[in-house]
């Protein structure tokens, strides 16, 4: 057996030292040069930014190294075609951004829960924006992907075919380009109303912090944004938005607003108990707050 090691050993030194393994190497080493050709061609556009900002504005880099005080968290997707600050036409330190596939907004999510956070007890941004985009990828594949195809991203989308399933009556209307910015402007409902959600957007509300959500859908197509959600800055102005959308969200409906309701009647007895015919009302709630969402109906695809 150590004869055949070493048999093997000495065999694959002799092909190292081969015609093919350096021309493989030769191969390698030109893919690298081309990449750093690249990756310098980025420094130096790093470095006429850096110096075109200096002469325009010499505190510039020293005003953005001290302080972080944006006004707008954007919650986008991921997308190469919708860059937040250009959008927006701000600079560096005026936005707070976090992107993903398919601008997601999920309780579960750490990194996005985390993101909206730090954003709204730390930074205290006034403003969340939820952009989606037309022409979306998430979307389509939302429309497209069987459910069963083994893929992260797949079960990424989940939440958006979630939306898909609960609106088959009003995206079957529809076909193609259509349909596929439809059910992007759904999504961003959708997610809307998750951030409004969270506990701690929830929080900051009930301590009367100023913080407006807003949801807009970005048109590749002309580049404009436009509002697919009034500005939500309380749970007054969520138990509305819940309530007006239940004709075109079939998900914000019955069990959301009880428990929106529920929530609000906790809150009034914590702090003007009343007698037992709220109690009784309350149990009511309870009841009906606890109770699942229906199941989505068939899927659109396979």
């Amino acid at each position: 057996m150590l004869r055949a090691a070493r048999a093997a050993f000495a065999a694959s030194a002799r092909l190292s030292s081969g015609r093919a393994p350096l021309q493989c190497s030769s191969v390698l080493t030109q893919h690298y040069h081309a990449s750093d050709d690249k990756m310098q061609t980025i420094l130096e556009h790093n470095k006429r930014w850096s110096e075109e900002k200096k002469d325009s504005d010499p505190s510039f880099f020293y005003k953005l190294s001290n302080i972080q005080a944006p006004e707008w968290l954007w919650i986008g997707c991921s997308d190469s075609r919708v860059p937040a600050n250009q959008l927006m036409g701000l600079g560096p330190g005026e936005v707070f951004v976090q992107r993903n596939v398919g601008n997601i907004v999920t309780h579960h999510d750490m990194n996005v829960m985390s993101c909206i956070e730090y954003a709204v007890s730390v930074l205290k941004v006034r403003h969340i924006i939820v952009c989606g985009h037309h022409n979306c990828g998430a979307v389509k594949a939302a429309l497209e992907m069987p459910h069963t195809t083994p893929s992260l991203v797949n079960l990424w989308i989940q939440d958006i075919r979630d939306t898909r399933d609960r609106n088959l009556e009003q995206l079957r209307k529809l076909e193609g380009q259509a349909q596929v910015n439809r059910l992007a402007e759904f999504n961003v409902m959708r997610q809307v109303f998750s951030v409004c959600t969270c506990p701690v957007v929830q929080a900051a509300w009930a301590a009367e912090q100023p913080l407006s959500v807003h949801g807009v859908i970005y048109a590749l197509e002309d580049g404009r944004l436009r509002e697919v959600t009034q500005p939500i800055t309380g749970l007054d102005d969520l138990e509305r938005y819940a309530e007006h959308k239940r004709g075109v969200m079939k998900h914000l409906s019955g069990a959301l607003l009880t428990r929106l309701q529920f929530e609000r009647q906790l809150k009034r007895l914590q702090t003007e108990p009343d007698d037992g015919a709220e109690e009784a009302e309350m149990g009511s709630l309870i009841g009906a707050s606890t109770n699942p969402l229906p199941g989505p109906p068939g899927e659109m695809s396979p």
